[in-house]
């Protein structure tokens, strides 16, 4: 989610009261922001320092990837949130390896060490396919937010693996649009003309985004053994889009934790072990 400064925020609140559609342009032009690349933390360093490092290329940008682990083993890929990198998902990393397990993830367009000025769950998507075409074959697939909505996508796609966790997963574009407005201080009438006007100017000129970008309506196979992480105090990925994504995929197991917000759901020890052990599970037998 992007970053609004303060004195922005307050602008756009003012703006909302006196003119709405300059609210709704001038929000656009924010949503769109991305800011300076996430510094890599000091607790994630040594694990980033010692990832063997690749690169893909999405759209003309340049996507750097990072892999962990016996290349032999089977492979999990990891896919962050906005704002964020694959350093993030240190933690994990180091337990997806004790487990047997590879590792591959990559730095988002215009995130961490990649190339770009903008991204959206469309670029994340590519991304997604550029790296599985590139290090796959891949047994499990674990998403952060955007990352995780990006990946149910790639799922639904198509994209050929068997295990998904999705933590504080975004639903889809509405569910975006929602958070940001709600974040910045805009009042919630403005909803759809904000939706509408991203919609009609996203970037490359693609079109039907707003259905398209949605989890729900287009969600993960059943085949897929689907874990949905839930912490009941985000405020970003609002707990009400949980339940939505859990009744979407029959089958699928839902996970819930309180205290630990939007990003430090990640660190949480019982949350990595609840992925370590989803994506390490036999999967179940399938009925001819």
């Amino acid at each position: 989610m992007p970053y609004v400064p303060a004195p922005v925020s307050a602008g756009l609140r003012a703006l909302s009261a006196v003119a709405p559609p300059l609210a709704v342009r001038v929000a656009a032009r924010a949503f769109w922001y991305v800011g300076p690349p996430a510094d890599v933390r000091p607790a994630d360093r040594a694990v980033h320092e010692r990832a063997r490092r690749g690169a893909v290329h999405v759209d003309g940008e340049r996507v750097v990837t990072y892999r962990w682990g016996d290349p032999r083993a089977p492979t999990v890929l990891v896919v962050h949130g906005w704002k964020s990198r694959a350093s993030r998902f240190a933690g994990l990393v180091t337990s997806l390896e004790a487990a047997g397990l590879g590792v591959v993830s990559f730095d988002g367009v215009a995130h961490g060490a990649s190339s770009g000025r903008r991204m959206s769950a469309l670029e994340h998507m590519a991304a997604i396919r550029a790296v599985h075409d590139a290090e796959g074959p891949l047994t499990a697939v674990v998403g952060h937010s955007l990352g995780a909505l990006a990946a149910g996508l790639s799922l639904a796609d198509g994209l050929p693996v068997d295990r998904f966790v999705s933590v504080a997963a975004m639903t889809g574009f509405d569910a975006i649009a929602e958070s940001f407005l709600r974040l910045v201080g805009m009042p919630a009438g403005l909803h759809d003309r904000f939706c509408d006007h991203v919609e009609r100017t996203f970037p490359g000129g693609v079109r039907g985004v707003r259905s398209r970008i949605d989890l729900v309506a287009h969600p993960v196979p059943e085949r897929v053994a689907t874990l949905l992480v839930q912490d009941d105090d985000d405020r970003m990925s609002l707990p009400t889009g949980a339940p939505l994504l859990h009744a979407a995929v029959p089958g699928s197991t839902l996970l819930t934790t309180r205290g630990l917000g939007h990003n430090r759901v990640l660190d949480d020890p019982a949350v990595v072990a609840a992925v370590v052990a989803h994506v390490t599970a036999p999967l179940p037998a399938v009925t001819p």
